[in-house]
């Protein structure tokens, strides 16, 4: 197991695109820094390529660049190793069989991190992310497992288990608000609809509280029944979210016909936003087609004081990143 791996795109015998094809077809579960002499498009493409390979990418580096801006990213990486949960995070991936692994409310350890108001810094609300946990205590981490349940059929029993122990403890919590992920799969079947207006009715949670995630990749199939769930959460009450944009291939025509009131910002923009031109493109120009749809705007990833400035002069209202907290146990 390696904590990090640098690739250049141009290698003598594999060039860096076949290679993390390689890392992603072997279930590689570390970071990722992708290095190019090539002008930014090539390497914005390179992250796009890799993050659709389930690939953590923790950054770029143009050529030539400075032992400093190297020796930022290396600090980084081992800020994450370092805060994770359980440091050991190379024994986690032998823990657990995705088609045995029993899912309920004791293996099940969704973690928290809170959305900034970028105005006055004030919490406004909570994203709810999925760890599993191992009989060894270990922390099973997102991209170890989402792939694996959606590949072998059981992602639909996960989101079972998490909507119910997450609407559970948010009935503890009155007045806060609250986002989680809906998977591609879910979105397929009218079910998950009925599900999540029961347990909001058997918990007691109001719907407006709540806010659905759905990444931008789950729009491309089966769009009419993606807008059917869509539009029937929202009739439920519930606020609509789209995730990671920037990673997916949704124009903006698809993005007026869902009744989003949010849209996520992809970290693989916001990393280093502030000194990448291209980025500060993308990002002012989503920031002003959100507006325009009436949709508020997350910063997804912000880490450091000069990407908050830089989202903040943007326009973005929400923030959400290791800058202000890394995601913790939910009591």
């Amino acid at each position: 197991f390696n904590d990090l791996v640098l690739v250049d795109l141009q290698m003598p015998e594999i060039d860096g695109i076949a290679f993390l094809k390689l890392l992603g077809d072997a279930g590689y579960k570390g970071q990722v820094i992708v290095i190019s002499g090539f002008e930014s498009k090539v390497l914005q493409m390179a992250e796009s390529i890799a993050k659709q390979r389930h690939l953590a990418i923790l950054g770029q580096l143009t050529k030539p660049f400075s032992a400093a801006q190297l020796n930022g990213l290396v600090d980084r990486a081992l800020s994450r190793i370092i805060s994770a949960e359980n440091p050991e995070m190379a024994a986690t991936v032998g823990n657990y069989d995705p088609d045995s692994f029993e899912i309920n409310d004791v293996t099940l350890c969704p973690v928290i991190q809170p959305q900034i108001n970028i105005e006055n810094e004030n919490i406004i609300g909570y994203e709810i992310l999925s760890r599993l946990k191992a009989q060894d205590g270990s922390i099973i981490y997102p991209n170890q497992f989402i792939s694996d349940f959606e590949e072998n059929g059981r992602i639909s029993e996960f989101n079972k288990v998490l909507f119910r122990t997450s609407l559970a403890r948010m009935a503890k919590y009155e007045n806060i608000n609250f986002s989680m992920n809906l998977s591609m799969r879910d979105l397929n079947s009218h079910r998950i609809v009925d599900e999540i207006d029961s347990l909001l009715s058997e918990f007691g949670v109001q719907p407006a509280r709540l806010t659905i995630e759905i990444t931008e990749t789950c729009l491309v199939e089966n769009l009419l029944t993606a807008q059917e769930i869509a539009t029937r959460l929202r009739l439920l009450g519930c606020s609509l979210a789209i995730d990671d944009y920037g990673t997916g291939y949704s124009t903006m025509k698809q993005l007026t016909e869902f009744p989003f009131k949010e849209l996520k910002i992809d970290r693989q923009y916001i990393s280093n936003c502030h000194s990448h031109e291209e980025n500060k493109i993308i990002i002012r120009s989503t920031v002003e087609m959100a507006k325009a749809l009436g949709m508020r705007t997350v910063a997804e990833g912000v880490e450091t004081k000069e990407e908050l400035n830089f989202v903040r002069e943007a326009g973005i209202e929400i923030v959400q990143g290791y800058f202000y907290s890394k995601p913790y146990v939910w009591a």
